[in-house]
């Protein structure tokens, strides 16, 4: 999939940025901030953009009219998540490939959408309590990448392999399924919304490679 032609200017403007998100980190951060069960405010996340690693950065833009086109076009970008996660299977995170192995790398995206949760971690642990096996499954999956890429998870080969195989593919529909969780529980939306459940037969998100019905939907 092509990416949009205004990603390549935001790119670049990271890029300039000595401490700020790169770009499939902030794709993820801000996919994070749109599924949140709670609302995460801008005063919240904007300062988030700069720290970096060592969670002390700030903005470098020579004008202010630079400074505000960068945000122009992270509003814009937020906006494009947003309208896909309104239309079913139009999501797709922003991934990097490696170029020497054409390996997809999921990692930086995973790292942005963590960071989106722990501005809210009440609102998250309200998913765990929930008794929509499925969406916990969902978040099951994306804290499994989340420690596998900081290193907390001890994987074989095998299983390093799978997920590195996995991940791309399961990340959206995960991503979707928090999305429609959200909706559903927030109160300030309408109560009618599109359902975007898991069937019974289709595969379970958490990864088992199961069926939903034999897997977490046994619950």
């Amino acid at each position: 999939m092509s990416s949009p032609d205004y990603l390549d200017e935001l790119d670049r403007l990271l890029l300039d940025q000595p401490d700020a998100m790169l770009t499939s980190q902030l794709d993820g951060f801000l996919t994070g901030i749109i599924v949140s069960p709670d609302l995460v405010k801008p005063a919240q996340w904007l300062p988030l953009l700069w720290t970096g690693n060592d969670e002390d950065g700030e903005p470098d833009f020579e004008t202010d009219a630079e400074l505000q086109a960068f945000f122009n076009l992270v509003t814009m970008h937020y906006n494009s998540i947003l309208a896909s996660l309104d239309c079913p299977g139009a999501y797709a995170p922003v991934l990097e490939t490696d170029t020497r192995t054409n390996e997809t790398l999921w990692e930086m995206w995973i790292d942005g959408f963590a960071r989106a949760m722990a501005l809210s971690p009440s609102g998250w642990a309200r998913i765990v309590a929930d008794d929509d096996a499925a969406c916990r499954a969902a978040l099951t999956g994306i804290r499994t990448l989340q420690d596998f890429a900081e290193g907390d998870r001890a994987l074989d080969e095998q299983e390093e392999s799978w997920w590195d195989a996995q991940a791309p593919d399961l990340i959206p529909i995960w991503v979707e399924m928090l999305h429609q969780w959200r909706v559903e529980n927030d109160p300030h939306r309408p109560v009618a919304s599109r359902s975007a459940k898991v069937g019974r037969n289709d595969p379970c998100p958490c990864g088992s490679g199961r069926k939903y019905k034999k897997c977490c939907g046994v619950h």
